[in-house]
């Protein structure tokens, strides 16, 4: 099984971007690692139908915390918005009908119930308390591409319709 991911990132992204985990762009990841037997394109194609049903987001940086197994990864939170948890339980209800046996999160926990949205720190900067972010573009990722400089790889990317 393939591992993608799906983010909206701060800044555009383009398809074929690689990146260091450490040297990623800030973004808001909508859809945690999952893995799936699913080909790119029709995770693409699915990526399309999200944005095409789904307006660009305009949401603002919270609280800083630190999130990973040894609460040792700072990110700043998201504060809440209806528009991204509706884009993250549309992504989520639609991967699992589309790829039945074929699609699950790799930490079930982060979605759901469980999901948080947040930015997580980079070596390119962080999300600042307060700060708007407007988030208008959706990204899929793959999480272990082949040979090549860098991962992850983005292999996707839509717009967010106009609100």
């Amino acid at each position: 099984m393939r591992r993608f991911a799906i983010v909206l990132p701060l800044a555009p992204m383009a398809v074929g971007e690689r990146y260091s985990v450490r040297d990623w762009p800030l973004h808001v990841t909508v859809a945690p690692v999952f893995r799936t037997t699913a080909g790119t394109s029709v995770l693409a194609h699915v990526l399309g139908d999200a944005a095409r049903d789904h307006p660009a987001l305009a949401c603002t940086a919270g609280a800083e915390a630190l999130f990973g197994a040894r609460h040792d990864t700072p990110v700043t939170l998201i504060e809440p918005h209806q528009g991204l948890r509706e884009l993250h339980a549309w992504l989520s209800k639609r991967l699992a009908a589309e790829f039945a046996g074929r699609f699950g999160y790799e930490n079930p926990h982060f979605a759901g119930a469980g999901f948080s949205p947040h930015v997580t720190a980079t070596n390119r900067g962080r999300a600042v308390p307060g700060q708007g972010l407007a988030l208008g573009q959706l990204a899929l990722v793959d999480m272990a591409p082949g040979p090549g400089p860098g991962r992850p790889e983005v292999v996707a990317v839509a717009g967010l319709a106009l609100a």
